[in-house]
């Protein structure tokens, strides 16, 4: 009997294992082609999302004559706001990543190209991706105080202070930690993870070293936010999500991971507001103890996740 989460490339027909994919066949590289449809996600993603919410906000507004009154819908409709852009992350990035594979995949395999399978360990995996990315916290806290030292312009300043307002105002309406969790929680956790640990990991496993995959998928998904304040933190998120996605050879340990990061914060911004006004700063009081305990246990967590590492689902060359 096949097991259909464990299914390898012996289950695909002779003609779908020696076919060439698109990329090859007409003389890319699968890195180059990620990078490339990657950042076409990215720019669809911000244009569709910035109509949508044009749309609503506009649909909402009083007096469309008033450019006061327009401003005030922006501020007192966050709800509308986050509701366009996970339409957005929807369609465009977790549609664009199944657009963006067929021109990668060997097999008419979506689920394997993007390992949305289990392997063996599968639990195990789960169990110390949640492990992970609760005692690894304070080495973000910790990069997010390093990244407090790099100047940045008023520009990129105003940007994450009006992304802060915005999910401020939202966990403060009626029923805004539960929005919180769907907007921030879940659908990134969704919606990215297909795109990058998803698409792009697959893609540049296909033609690069795993620690080139690893690092410049996790530099990219940093980028991806237009934040510099906020880069060193996630690149180092990005890397952790990427390693459990090697370890596991599934995407769902990736899913939870994230989910536990953005979730946990909402949960902690919903019941402190306070949290989201205090940013990083060089002059931020630290915990030193944590950090140094979370430096000591997060490579113990990394080193179990290798040792219970899943190879039974199909490789990149074989999808």
């Amino acid at each position: 009997m096949i097991n259909d989460n464990s299914s390898t490339s012996d289950n695909y027909s002779f003609y779908e294992q020696n076919i060439e994919p698109w990329v090859e066949r007409n003389g890319f590289a699968h890195w180059a082609m990620a990078l490339i449809w990657v950042f076409v996600a990215a720019v669809t993603f911000q244009v569709f999302g910035g109509i949508l919410q044009l749309i609503l906000i506009f649909s909402t507004a009083e007096n469309l004559t008033d450019p006061t009154a327009i401003m005030d819908s922006l501020t007192k409709r966050p709800d509308l706001l986050m509701l366009a852009n996970t339409v957005a992350q929807f369609t465009m990035i977790a549609g664009g990543s199944l657009i963006g594979l067929k021109l990668h995949r060997k097999v008419k395999a979506n689920k394997s190209f993007l390992r949305l399978q289990t392997g063996e360990n599968f639990i195990q995996q789960m169990g110390l991706t949640a492990v992970l990315f609760i005692v690894a916290f304070p080495i973000v806290l910790f990069l997010g105080w390093i990244n407090s030292f790099v100047p940045v312009s008023d520009f990129m300043k105003q940007i994450a202070d009006q992304s802060a307002e915005v999910i401020g105002n939202l966990l403060r309406s009626e029923n805004g930690i539960i929005l919180g969790f769907l907007f921030i929680g879940i659908t990134p956790a969704i919606c990215e993870e297909l795109l990058f640990r998803g698409y792009m990991f697959r893609a540049f496993e296909k033609s690069t070293k795993l620690i080139t995959t690893i690092l410049v998928t996790s530099l990219v998904f940093s980028m991806f936010h237009l934040d510099i304040t906020g880069l060193l933190p996630r690149m180092f998120l990005g890397g952790l999500l990427a390693y459990v996605t090697w370890t596991s050879d599934s995407l769902y340990p990736a899913m939870l991971g994230h989910l536990i990061n953005n979730g946990g914060i909402v949960l902690a911004a919903g019941l402190n507001p306070e949290i989201l006004e205090s940013t990083p700063s060089p002059d931020s009081e630290m915990p030193w103890l944590l950090i140094g305990l979370s430096f000591i246990v997060t490579p113990a967590v990394l080193y179990l996740l290798k040792k219970y590492r899943s190879e039974t689902n199909p490789k990149a060359e074989d999808v």
